[in-house]
């Protein structure tokens, strides 16, 4: 949809950030909304708004380092009284000078480099409120307020954690050495999938460490216990294989070709990864 609309953007921004916590604490970045003000009108697309924010702040939390945080700040300009602004600041290193964080923001932006790091300064053309009864405060997400992008950004959250490529490339994205380790573990887990006894023991074998490392370096890199890992990863498969058209297995056959020996256990696990059942995906 593309309209400008006059509204409270501080309601907005913190769903948004709410929506993208999960995000980092994958990435092991503390994230945090703050805001002086109680109420914030903008003149904005919400489509638009919402699209490029959650690209910038998504690509600063990826290069921001475990450990560090990312402030997302709404508040009056301190340079500009028609506008208002938007503040990303991260913590832990420099990020002014990689270009591509930028390419999707069209509104105006100024970059502040910090001593332990970098902020972006959003700047949106504030707006009057066409509203004379009091309002809710501020800092109460309302999802009903502009639910279709919020659902949007929840879809692509729930793709990108659903994907064991997108892990592997955020983590390479930090790290390259990291990356190289988490890739060998994938190839171990991929060349097993088939394998119902395939075991950490055996994980932890094939990478040269003890079950006490294995667990500690893959816990780090992708917030699950090696244990759920393996599982995710082979839900994974299951979930490919039955969005391929060509493959006309039935989901008992991929159940048993991704190392699942229960049918029931299956299901259950994939439900609860997905939020549906199998036969349902098979049927869409």
């Amino acid at each position: 949809m593309d309209f400008e609309v006059t509204a409270d953007v501080i309601p907005l921004v913190n769903g948004l950030v709410t929506g993208l916590t999960p995000y980092a604490k994958a990435q092991n970045v503390d994230l945090k909304f703050l805001s002086p003000e109680q109420q914030l009108f903008v003149s904005h697309n919400p489509q638009k708004i919402l699209s490029e924010i959650t690209v910038l702040l998504s690509r600063i939390i990826t290069f921001t380092p475990q450990k560090h945080r990312v402030t997302v700040k709404v508040h009056k300009s301190s340079n500009d009284s028609s506008c208002s602004t938007i503040s990303i600041e991260n913590t832990g290193v420099d990020l002014s000078k990689l270009g591509e964080l930028i390419s999707a923001i069209s509104y105006g932006l100024r970059i502040e480099k910090k001593p332990n790091g970098t902020c972006y300064h959003i700047e949106v053309p504030s707006g009057q409120s066409l509203l004379k009864s009091p309002q809710p405060s501020s800092h109460d997400f309302l999802p009903t307020q502009y639910p279709m992008y919020y659902t949007t950004i929840h879809k692509r959250l729930t793709h990108h954690f659903d994907n064991v490529e997108n892990i592997e490339s955020m983590v390479a994205a930090k790290s390259q050495t990291e990356g190289i380790f988490l890739k060998k573990v994938n190839t171990v887990i991929r060349s097993n999938l088939h394998n119902s006894n395939f075991s950490i023991d055996h994980l932890a074998s094939a990478m040269a460490l003890s079950r006490t490392q294995l667990f500690r370096k893959v816990k780090k890199l992708t917030q699950m216990s090696p244990t759920h890992y393996v599982r995710f990863t082979r839900l994974q498969e299951a979930k490919k294989l039955l969005q391929t058209t060509q493959d006309e297995r039935t989901v008992s056959e991929i159940c048993y070709s991704v190392g699942f020996l229960n049918l029931s256990h299956f299901t259950r696990s994939f439900k609860a990864q997905f939020g549906m059942n199998p036969s349902s995906l098979r049927k869409q």
